[in-house]
């Protein structure tokens, strides 16, 4: 009973908390690049990420499709 209220109450409190009504707060004309900066660079090393583990990836989805298939 009481956990139950205790995670509803962390849930509405995490929520409010995330939600500010103003936030007064100065964006520079370089935020912008520095967001774009930040994406490209997870792009870059999710696909660096994926090169270095290709041939697990490959050994995993042909293991996957191959159980697929034998079972139908």
């Amino acid at each position: 009973m009481y956990r139950s209220f205790a995670l509803l109450l962390l849930v509405v409190v995490t929520t409010l908390a995330g939600f500010p009504s103003d936030a007064e707060a100065y964006l520079d004309p370089g935020t912008g690049s520095y967001i774009f900066q930040m994406i490209v660079a997870g792009l870059l090393g999710a696909a660096f990420a994926v090169k270095m583990f290709w041939e697990r990836i490959k050994i995993f989805l042909a293991r996957m499709f191959t159980r697929n298939s034998t079972n139908d």
